[in-house]
């Protein structure tokens, strides 16, 4: 049996922790290898969004910060201890950036799974993903929403998990099961109100200015111009070197949204990066409000990130202003302008509405909980055309255009 533990906290977190997942592993076998890597050896860059790991170089990152040893270790074991710091009632950006990254570890094309999307398998198996958080100073439902996360990710990535956890000191080892996701914590009435002062729009995707939530950030802006605000910052959160002076400034400013696309069911680590800075509201009329998007057709894709940022503005003690989740966004780049009207309209919409009630609309929420999942008519239409390769045409598309495509399949970690 072969396993390796990643220590995905920061430097100075006590080491102890490992010695007894050691320890536990050795007493359930004693014909085990174990490979270790330090907190020092697993820092990592963000995540850029440049899908090179899907379309250029097929199954293998192209950023240069000596991952790939890490990558073939995780996939040449049996089972991986992964642990993590949490920092505003989630894990870290460190462990996030981490389960970004694994994407290489994956194909881009999609399958209809339990009645959802999904990615297909790159490898023939995935190594048992088993998880530590420090739990101490957390709510329970800070909690169950990291075991919720940490579950749904381990499905997405084709595997079980378990959970290392003390009970009355000792460190104990069970099985972490995947439950629907949480319900909106607050569950509350968004109350309206008249904004004031300047609007700050956070683009918290990788790719900046060339990115999909740029787009949709502009469309966004201009329905709030229709409405007389004229005051609006877009801050791009991949400017790491910002990050310190955003965070200062925002409680000197009332409205804030934030606007990302979904990595691995939750937030890029980039955008976890920033959220790790902000700090508690002092008596101040501060607001926040979400909009999440992403590839996958389904809203529900983005459900086990909704209940943490609900709990992530009550943790501030900003006023929370609602969260909008839309799906089928990846690839809008490609299409002609008629194709995305539609989408653009609902996002001057959105504008519109959250500059002139100052909070995002229940009839806009409504919505797009039309897409919540996917229709069983979709999943037969997608299985009819799947043997076509149309499903398919966005990511061949760029894999022949890049001269990558007869490696599409590549396993770059296989042994």
């Amino acid at each position: 049996m072969r396993v390796t533990i990643f220590d995905l906290r920061e430097k100075n977190e006590p080491v102890s922790v490992i010695a007894d997942i050691v320890k536990t592993y050795e007493e359930m076998n004693s014909e085990i290898t174990i490979v270790k890597y330090s907190a020092e050896e697993t820092d990592s860059k963000n995540c850029i969004g440049c899908w090179s790991c899907w379309w250029k170089t097929p199954g293998k990152c192209a950023l240069p910060d000596n991952s790939e040893k890490r990558y073939k270790d995780l996939m040449n074991s049996d089972e991986v201890a992964l642990l993590f710091e949490t920092r505003q009632g989630f894990i870290s950006a460190k462990g996030k950036t981490f389960l970004d990254r694994m994407i290489q570890l994956f194909l881009p094309y999609i399958h209809i799974r339990n009645g959802e999307s999904g990615h297909l398998k790159r490898y023939d198996r995935y190594p048992v993903m088993n998880f530590y958080f420090d739990q101490e100073g957390l709510q329970e439902k800070e909690i169950s929403i990291i075991k919720n996360y940490l579950a749904r990710t381990a499905y997405h990535f084709h595997t079980t998990s378990r959970e290392f956890a003390y009970e009355s000191g000792i460190l104990k080892l069970s099985e972490l099961k995947m439950t629907n996701p949480m319900e909106e914590q607050f569950n509350q009435k968004l109350t309206e109100r008249k904004p004031n002062g300047k609007w700050i729009i956070y683009n918290g995707s990788p790719r900046g200015i060339q990115s999909n939530s740029k787009l949709l950030i502009d469309q966004i802006i201009m329905g709030m111009q229709e409405q007389g605000v004229n005051e609006i910052e877009v801050r791009h959160l991949f400017d790491l070197n910002s990050h310190k002076t955003w965070a200062e400034d925002f409680t000197n400013q009332e409205n804030h949204l934030f606007v990302f696309p979904l990595y691995v069911h939750a937030m890029p680590g980039l955008v976890m990066q920033f959220f790790e800075l902000l700090r508690p509201v002092d008596q101040k009329e501060v607001h926040m409000a979400f909009f999440v998007q992403s590839g996958f057709p389904e809203t529900s894709q983005s459900y086990y990130l909704r209940p943490y940022l609900e709990l992530l503005a009550a943790k501030l003690g900003v006023q929370f202003d609602g969260i909008l989740i839309k799906g089928g966004v990846e690839g809008i780049q490609m299409k002609p302008e008629k194709a995305n009207q539609k989408l653009f309209d609902q996002m001057k919409l959105l504008g519109s509405t959250y500059a002139r009630k100052g909070i995002m609309d229940a009839s806009l929420i409504k919505e797009y909980k039309k897409e919540e999942h996917m229709s069983r008519l979709v999943q037969i239409i997608f299985t009819i055309l799947r043997p076509t390769g149309l499903p398919n045409f966005y990511w061949d598309y760029y894999l022949k255009k890049n001269g990558a495509f007869e490696k599409r399949f590549a396993r770059p970690y296989a042994e």
